[in-house]
């Protein structure tokens, strides 16, 4: 059965069969073979693109973050001023949390944690250096005021994921909260 798809279409529709496998049965009970059986290929086609099961949860992890990041960075260019761009950097987040957060709950009551895990310790990595990046030039423009930008990043972004994770809080909620505590943090 020869086929001469593109290597990385071929390698993306392990990363969807799998995906969607897992989000069914859960990774623990998800095979390799039972992802292979769902493309009706060969298990060394499988090994051809991934050496383990881990590989193909990497995978789409870093699908799900390439999402996120360009969910959570659009239209931040189009804000020329400061204030603007810092709003809508906390709004892309809280969406892209909220994103993120629905594409690992699962419909069934299966187990994702390895995914969820990796997915979410990725997007807040990302999502802290981008509000630090954010807050130091805040800083050095004189909109803000803040002594420990990092510290600041981390507990806010660590806030926002809580709250998402929680279902409570409306978006908007949220965004507000967060916006508040920039707000006051900030000030002198």
């Amino acid at each position: 059965m020869a086929d001469n798809r593109d290597s990385e279409e071929r390698r993306n529709e392990f990363v969807d069969a799998a995906e969607k496998l897992f989000k069914e049965n859960g990774i623990v009970d998800t095979t390799i073979s039972a992802i292979v059986k769902e493309m009706d290929v060969a298990k060394g086609l499988f090994y051809y693109y991934f050496k383990s099961k881990d590989d193909v949860i990497d995978a789409i992890s870093e699908k799900y973050n390439e999402v996120f990041n360009e969910m959570m960075n659009a239209s931040m260019e189009e804000k020329s001023d400061y204030e603007g761009r810092l709003h809508q950097f906390v709004e892309n987040t809280v969406l892209s949390f909220r994103d993120l957060d629905n594409k690992l709950s699962p419909q069934e009551d299966v187990d994702l944690s390895a995914l969820s895990m990796r997915s979410i310790e990725e997007a807040k990595s990302n999502a802290i250096a981008a509000l630090v990046s954010l807050f130091e030039e805040g800083n050095e423009n004189d909109e803000l005021m803040l002594e420990h930008p990092k510290y600041y990043a981390d507990i806010l972004i660590s806030g926002i994921i809580e709250l998402v994770q929680q279902k409570e809080a409306a978006d908007d909620e949220i965004r507000e909260i967060i916006l508040d505590l920039i707000e006051r943090a900030g000030k002198d």
